[in-house]
């Protein structure tokens, strides 16, 4: 699931992971655009989408942090995406 950086989770995020859960589909967070922020605000954001899937019972717990300016990120995500092509 696709969030985007510079804003962490907004209503229609928290709606589709509400869907997600109540589906039991599992879904990885990736935050996008974490180039754009600066680091504290990125700081707050990675905080506040991690708050917000904690309790969720189909996330993983871990968020991807991806820059497709900087290319950051991109590997792991790949990695992931492998890895559930494989499962």
């Amino acid at each position: 699931m696709l969030v985007d950086g510079r804003h962490g989770p907004k209503d229609n995020d928290l709606t589709v992971m509400n869907e997600l859960d109540g589906a039991a589909v599992s879904y990885q967070v990736v935050l996008t655009k974490a180039d754009k922020p600066l680091k504290p605000e990125l700081d707050k954001v990675i905080a506040a989408t991690k708050a917000a899937i904690a309790k969720r019972p189909a996330a993983h717990p871990h968020v991807i942090l991806t820059s497709s300016v900087k290319g950051e990120g991109l590997r792991e995500l790949r990695t992931e995406i492998a890895m559930l092509l494989e499962s």
